[in-house]
């Protein structure tokens, strides 16, 4: 390896280059969204979310934790052990099947065909679930959220987190 090769090679490695393309990285899956489980207790969460984080206390029992930089919040409830959802809007973290905020809804569907099930409001569909995994329907026929959770309460959690845009 030549001198000046090294070089180049040790200035992307300090500039903090990915050593492979950020949209192939798996981030979500049917049990975490960037390492979070369900269940996972608040302080857990908190070291696997990236700085600065908010806390914001919400009705009925509600605290999120919010990392805008990473495009993802957990929530917690009142009488319930641990994480019981986990939200991205985040264009960058996708499923190992590549799909996740800002992915077409048909894309969703080609990958996912029947195991997904759709949530509807009002006789539209709203958002499709796939076990754990919740996929809210965006603007222009486009995922806006990726979810994790549970519980039905967990759809709504989805629908109202921030969307890709």
């Amino acid at each position: 390896m030549t001198a000046r090769l090294a070089i180049l090679l040790a200035a992307g490695s300090l500039l903090g280059a990915p050593p492979a393309p950020a949209g192939r990285a798996v981030a979500i899956t049917p049990d975490s969204i960037v390492g979070i489980k369900l269940g996972v207790p608040q302080p857990r969460a908190a070291t696997l979310l990236r700085k600065p984080i908010r806390t914001d206390r919400l009705e009925d029992g509600y605290l999120r934790l919010v990392s805008g930089a990473q495009r993802v919040e957990v929530y917690f409830r009142t009488g319930t052990a641990g994480a019981v959802a986990v939200t991205t809007w985040s264009k960058l973290l996708r499923t190992d099947k590549q799909v996740g905020p800002c992915s077409s809804i048909a894309a969703l569907k080609r990958a996912y065909g029947g195991k997904l099930k759709p949530f509807r409001q009002a006789n539209r569909v709203v958002a499709y679930r796939a076990g754990n995994l919740i996929f809210t329907v965006g603007t222009r026929a486009r995922v806006g959220v990726v979810a994790l959770g549970r519980e039905a309460a967990s759809v709504y959690v989805a629908l109202n987190a921030p969307v890709c845009s």
